[in-house]
Protein backbone atom coordinates (compact mmCIF):
# COMPACT_ATOMS: atom_id res chain seq x y z
CA UNK A 1 0.00 0.00 0.00
CA UNK A 2 1.52 3.30 -1.01
CA UNK A 3 1.91 6.19 1.40
CA UNK A 4 1.94 9.47 -0.54
CA UNK A 5 3.42 11.45 2.34
CA UNK A 6 6.51 9.24 2.22
CA UNK A 7 7.19 9.72 -1.47
CA UNK A 8 10.24 11.74 -2.46
CA UNK A 9 8.11 14.39 -4.06
CA UNK A 10 6.11 14.82 -0.86
CA UNK A 11 8.81 15.15 1.73
CA UNK A 12 12.50 15.79 2.21
CA UNK A 13 14.71 12.75 2.14
CA UNK A 14 16.63 11.75 5.22
CA UNK A 15 16.66 14.81 7.43
CA UNK A 16 13.00 15.66 7.00
CA UNK A 17 12.00 12.33 8.53
CA UNK A 18 13.26 13.67 11.84
CA UNK A 19 10.51 16.28 11.78
CA UNK A 20 7.98 13.54 12.52
CA UNK A 21 9.68 12.83 15.83
CA UNK A 22 9.50 16.34 17.27
CA UNK A 23 7.62 15.77 20.53
CA UNK A 24 4.71 17.99 21.38
CA UNK A 25 5.05 18.84 25.04
CA UNK A 26 2.20 19.89 27.33
CA UNK A 27 2.67 23.63 27.63
CA UNK A 28 0.58 26.75 27.25
CA UNK A 29 -0.28 27.33 23.57
CA UNK A 30 1.78 30.05 21.90
CA UNK A 31 0.11 33.39 21.27
CA UNK A 32 -1.63 33.74 17.93
CA UNK A 33 1.09 36.01 16.56
CA UNK A 34 3.69 33.31 17.26
CA UNK A 35 1.93 30.53 15.36
CA UNK A 36 3.05 29.61 11.83
CA UNK A 37 -0.07 27.50 11.22
CA UNK A 38 -3.16 26.14 12.97
CA UNK A 39 -4.48 22.57 12.84
CA UNK A 40 -7.97 22.00 14.25
CA UNK A 41 -7.58 25.21 16.21
CA UNK A 42 -4.24 24.12 17.66
CA UNK A 43 -1.22 26.33 16.86
CA UNK A 44 2.12 25.17 15.48
CA UNK A 45 4.62 27.39 17.29
CA UNK A 46 7.23 29.31 15.36
CA UNK A 47 9.84 27.85 17.72
CA UNK A 48 8.94 24.32 16.56
CA UNK A 49 9.12 25.45 12.94
CA UNK A 50 12.49 27.16 13.45
CA UNK A 51 13.88 24.12 15.27
CA UNK A 52 12.79 21.87 12.41
CA UNK A 53 14.40 24.17 9.86
CA UNK A 54 17.67 24.13 11.80
CA UNK A 55 17.56 20.34 11.97
CA UNK A 56 17.11 20.06 8.21
CA UNK A 57 19.81 22.65 7.46
CA UNK A 58 22.20 20.95 9.87
CA UNK A 59 21.81 17.69 7.98
CA UNK A 60 22.79 19.33 4.70
CA UNK A 61 26.44 19.19 3.68
CA UNK A 62 26.29 22.92 3.05
CA UNK A 63 24.56 23.64 6.35
CA UNK A 64 21.94 25.70 4.53
CA UNK A 65 18.36 25.18 3.36
CA UNK A 66 17.44 24.43 -0.23
CA UNK A 67 14.70 26.03 -2.24
CA UNK A 68 11.34 24.74 -1.10
CA UNK A 69 12.62 23.41 2.23
CA UNK A 70 10.65 25.92 4.26
CA UNK A 71 7.33 25.00 2.68
CA UNK A 72 8.02 21.26 2.87
CA UNK A 73 9.02 21.47 6.54
CA UNK A 74 5.84 23.40 7.35
CA UNK A 75 3.74 20.79 5.57
CA UNK A 76 5.51 18.01 7.47
CA UNK A 77 4.68 19.72 10.77
CA UNK A 78 1.06 19.91 9.69
CA UNK A 79 1.22 16.23 8.70
CA UNK A 80 2.62 15.44 12.12
CA UNK A 81 -0.34 17.09 13.83
CA UNK A 82 -2.76 15.18 11.64
CA UNK A 83 -1.03 11.87 12.28
CA UNK A 84 -0.88 12.46 16.03
CA UNK A 85 -4.56 13.36 16.11
CA UNK A 86 -5.48 10.20 14.23
CA UNK A 87 -3.24 8.06 16.45
CA UNK A 88 -5.04 9.44 19.50
CA UNK A 89 -8.43 8.82 17.87
CA UNK A 90 -7.40 5.19 17.33
CA UNK A 91 -6.19 4.93 20.92
CA UNK A 92 -2.63 4.01 19.96
CA UNK A 93 -1.35 5.96 22.96
CA UNK A 94 -3.36 3.60 25.16
CA UNK A 95 -2.61 0.28 23.45
CA UNK A 96 0.92 0.54 22.08
CA UNK A 97 3.55 -0.05 24.82
CA UNK A 98 6.27 1.71 22.82
CA UNK A 99 4.18 4.83 22.36
CA UNK A 100 3.20 4.80 26.04
CA UNK A 101 6.86 4.59 27.05
CA UNK A 102 7.78 7.40 24.66
CA UNK A 103 5.01 9.60 26.05
CA UNK A 104 6.08 8.96 29.63
CA UNK A 105 9.71 9.70 28.73
CA UNK A 106 8.71 12.86 26.87
CA UNK A 107 6.74 14.06 29.90
CA UNK A 108 9.69 13.47 32.20
CA UNK A 109 11.99 15.31 29.77
CA UNK A 110 9.56 18.21 29.67
CA UNK A 111 9.39 18.44 33.48
CA UNK A 112 13.17 18.24 33.73
CA UNK A 113 13.79 20.92 31.09
CA UNK A 114 11.30 23.28 32.69
CA UNK A 115 12.76 22.74 36.15
CA UNK A 116 16.31 23.27 34.85
CA UNK A 117 15.29 26.51 33.13
CA UNK A 118 13.84 27.78 36.40
CA UNK A 119 16.82 26.58 38.43
CA UNK A 120 19.31 28.34 36.16
CA UNK A 121 17.78 31.62 37.30
CA UNK A 122 18.87 30.93 40.90
CA UNK A 123 21.13 33.61 42.37
CA UNK A 124 24.34 32.99 44.32
CA UNK A 125 22.55 33.25 47.68
CA UNK A 126 20.23 30.39 46.75
CA UNK A 127 23.13 28.27 45.51
CA UNK A 128 25.07 28.97 48.70
CA UNK A 129 22.05 27.90 50.75
CA UNK A 130 21.90 24.63 48.81
CA UNK A 131 25.65 24.20 49.29
CA UNK A 132 25.31 24.62 53.08
CA UNK A 133 22.48 22.09 53.27
CA UNK A 134 24.16 19.50 51.05
CA UNK A 135 27.82 19.89 51.98
CA UNK A 136 28.41 16.15 52.01
CA UNK A 137 28.05 16.21 48.21
CA UNK A 138 31.04 18.49 47.84
CA UNK A 139 33.63 16.69 49.93
CA UNK A 140 36.98 16.23 48.28
CA UNK A 141 37.69 12.60 47.48
CA UNK A 142 39.92 10.87 50.02
CA UNK A 143 43.26 9.80 48.56
CA UNK A 144 45.98 7.57 49.99
CA UNK A 145 49.72 7.29 49.46
CA UNK A 146 50.78 3.76 50.29
CA UNK A 147 53.90 1.62 50.16
CA UNK A 148 54.04 -2.14 49.66
CA UNK A 149 56.84 -3.98 51.47
CA UNK A 150 57.87 -7.60 51.03
CA UNK A 151 56.42 -8.24 47.58
CA UNK A 152 56.69 -6.63 44.18
CA UNK A 153 53.15 -5.33 43.75
CA UNK A 154 53.01 -2.64 41.04
CA UNK A 155 51.61 0.58 42.48
CA UNK A 156 51.95 3.99 40.82
CA UNK A 157 53.67 6.76 42.71
CA UNK A 158 51.64 9.46 44.38
CA UNK A 159 48.14 9.48 45.82
CA UNK A 160 45.51 6.89 44.92
CA UNK A 161 41.76 6.74 45.34
CA UNK A 162 40.38 3.81 47.30
CA UNK A 163 38.96 2.27 44.13
CA UNK A 164 42.43 2.39 42.54
CA UNK A 165 43.90 0.53 45.52
CA UNK A 166 41.04 -1.95 45.23
CA UNK A 167 41.85 -2.61 41.58
CA UNK A 168 45.48 -3.44 42.44
CA UNK A 169 45.32 -5.01 45.90
CA UNK A 170 41.74 -6.22 46.16
CA UNK A 171 38.57 -4.94 47.88
CA UNK A 172 39.40 -6.31 51.34
CA UNK A 173 42.86 -4.71 51.42
CA UNK A 174 41.49 -1.40 50.14
CA UNK A 175 38.91 -1.29 52.93
CA UNK A 176 41.55 -2.03 55.56
CA UNK A 177 43.88 0.65 54.17
CA UNK A 178 41.05 3.18 54.42
CA UNK A 179 40.83 2.45 58.16
CA UNK A 180 44.56 3.05 58.80
CA UNK A 181 46.19 6.14 60.22
CA UNK A 182 49.34 7.47 58.51
CA UNK A 183 52.32 5.37 59.61
CA UNK A 184 50.23 2.25 60.34
CA UNK A 185 50.44 -0.91 58.25
CA UNK A 186 48.65 -4.20 57.67
CA UNK A 187 49.81 -7.68 56.70
CA UNK A 188 48.22 -9.06 53.54
CA UNK A 189 48.24 -12.61 52.18
CA UNK A 190 49.13 -15.97 53.71
CA UNK A 191 52.24 -18.11 54.23
CA UNK A 192 55.14 -17.21 52.00
CA UNK A 193 52.91 -14.74 50.15
CA UNK A 194 52.51 -12.36 53.08
CA UNK A 195 53.49 -8.75 52.45
CA UNK A 196 52.98 -5.43 54.20
CA UNK A 197 50.95 -2.43 53.05
CA UNK A 198 51.79 0.80 54.84
CA UNK A 199 49.78 4.01 54.72
CA UNK A 200 52.20 6.89 54.30
CA UNK A 201 49.81 9.78 53.90
CA UNK A 202 46.12 10.58 53.57
CA UNK A 203 44.50 13.69 52.13
CA UNK A 204 41.03 14.89 51.18
CA UNK A 205 37.71 14.21 52.85
CA UNK A 206 37.07 17.85 53.72
CA UNK A 207 34.37 19.97 52.13
CA UNK A 208 35.63 22.08 49.23
CA UNK A 209 35.04 25.85 49.60
CA UNK A 210 31.99 27.19 47.75
CA UNK A 211 34.15 29.14 45.29
CA UNK A 212 36.04 26.00 44.35
CA UNK A 213 32.93 23.83 44.12
CA UNK A 214 30.67 26.44 42.47
CA UNK A 215 30.39 24.55 39.17
CA UNK A 216 29.60 21.27 40.92
CA UNK A 217 27.12 23.05 43.21
CA UNK A 218 25.20 24.44 40.24
CA UNK A 219 25.14 21.05 38.50
CA UNK A 220 23.92 19.32 41.66
CA UNK A 221 21.30 22.04 42.21
CA UNK A 222 19.94 21.59 38.68
CA UNK A 223 19.80 17.82 39.13
CA UNK A 224 18.13 18.17 42.54
CA UNK A 225 15.48 20.58 41.22
CA UNK A 226 14.80 18.33 38.22
CA UNK A 227 14.29 15.24 40.37
CA UNK A 228 12.06 17.20 42.75
CA UNK A 229 9.94 18.46 39.84
CA UNK A 230 9.20 14.91 38.68
CA UNK A 231 8.44 13.73 42.24
CA UNK A 232 6.17 16.71 42.92
CA UNK A 233 4.27 16.23 39.67
CA UNK A 234 3.65 12.54 40.35
CA UNK A 235 2.59 13.18 43.93
CA UNK A 236 0.12 15.88 42.87
CA UNK A 237 -1.14 13.77 39.97
CA UNK A 238 -1.81 10.85 42.34
CA UNK A 239 -3.77 13.12 44.65
CA UNK A 240 -5.93 14.40 41.79
CA UNK A 241 -6.46 11.05 40.07
CA UNK A 242 -8.88 8.25 40.89
CA UNK A 243 -6.56 5.24 41.17
CA UNK A 244 -7.94 1.79 41.95
CA UNK A 245 -5.49 -1.07 42.53
CA UNK A 246 -7.02 -4.53 42.17
CA UNK A 247 -3.83 -6.55 42.49
CA UNK A 248 -3.89 -8.73 45.60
Amino acid sequence: MSRPWLLAGGMLAGAALAVFYIVRVPDAPPPAEDAVAWVNGRPIARESYDNALRAVAGDRKTGTLREGDRERVLQRLIDQELLIDRAIELGLHERDPQIRNQLATAMIDFLVRRAEDEARAADEAELRGFYEEEQFRFERAVQYRVAVEGQAVPLPDGFLLQKEIEQRLGPSTARRVAELQPGESIAVGEGDGVYTVRLLERRGGEVAPFEEAAEAVEAAYLRDRSEAAVRDFLELARQRTDIVVELE
